[in-house]
């Protein structure tokens, strides 16, 4: 199984302490990111406050050294392609609602158990 991840999917894993890549992995995935992913977190961390500045930061280095697959995602809009994705069969780790929407397989973090789950349509 093949999951995409998003920018706001990594930056609240780094805050909140989840260990994503360890834990998306031991559910059997294949991570991938996208390179518009990780060019909108550069975007982002130029306008953002001191503290997400930090976790954009911290994300940017979890993903260099997890040696995570890059891929170009296409020259949409990259939530759009990301439902693009989804709908073509892979995961899409999101916390936006109108993603969540948009894909039958999805992840999402457990505010519970403060981890990760597999949701299904």
């Amino acid at each position: 199984m093949e999951v995409v991840l998003d920018t706001n999917f990594i930056i609240s894993c780094v805050k909140r302490k989840i260990d994503f890549v360890s834990q998306l992995e031991s559910l059997g995935f294949k991570i991938v990111i996208a390179r518009e992913v990780i060019d909108e977190m550069k975007d982002l961390r130029q306008n953002v406050k001191h503290d997400d500045r930090i976790a954009i930061d911290l994300a940017m280095q979890i993903l260099d050294e997890a040696k995570l697959k890059k891929i170009k995602i296409g020259k949409g809009k990259v939530d759009d392609e990301l439902i693009k994705m989804g709908n073509g069969g892979a995961y899409v780790a999101s916390l936006d609602a109108y993603i969540k929407r948009s894909v039958p397989n999805k992840v999402a973090i457990d505010n519970a158990s403060n981890g990760l789950m597999i949701e299904r349509n």
